[in-house]
């Protein structure tokens, strides 16, 4: 399975079930590229199979949040567990990203957004 997809402005990352520095240093190396070539607007972090995460997972999301807010775009993060939900709150990262249930939840305020207009 891959790691990320991207569509058009909006990309998503599928973590690993470990997110640890050798994973999150992966997932920012492959995709740096392509934060490169085109403007991703929308990022989204899946943490549907992840069950644990060190501190490099909030470096992963920290600077991915601070490519796409140059271009005043938006970070979700989405199937968020208990104990990565504890994590991510105690590190203070709700305050820049958003935590949603499903994508279905982000593809609805992107589309009053006007991303999908």
């Amino acid at each position: 399975m891959k790691s990320y997809e991207v569509d058009n402005e909006a990309m998503i990352y599928y973590l690993p079930r470990e997110l640890d520095h050798y994973a999150a240093d992966s997932l920012k190396r492959k995709t740096e590229e392509i934060f490169m070539q085109q403007k991703i607007k929308y990022l989204i972090f899946d943490f549907e199979k992840t069950v644990f995460m060190d501190s490099s997972g909030i470096g992963l999301i920290t600077g991915r949040f601070r490519k796409v807010s140059d271009y005043g775009g938006k970070v979700y993060v989405v199937h968020v567990g208990a104990g990565i939900d504890k994590i991510l709150e105690m590190s203070g990262i709700y305050r820049i990203v958003c935590k949603v249930d499903t994508k279905e939840d982000i593809l609805k305020e992107m589309m009053e957004g006007g991303y999908y207009a």
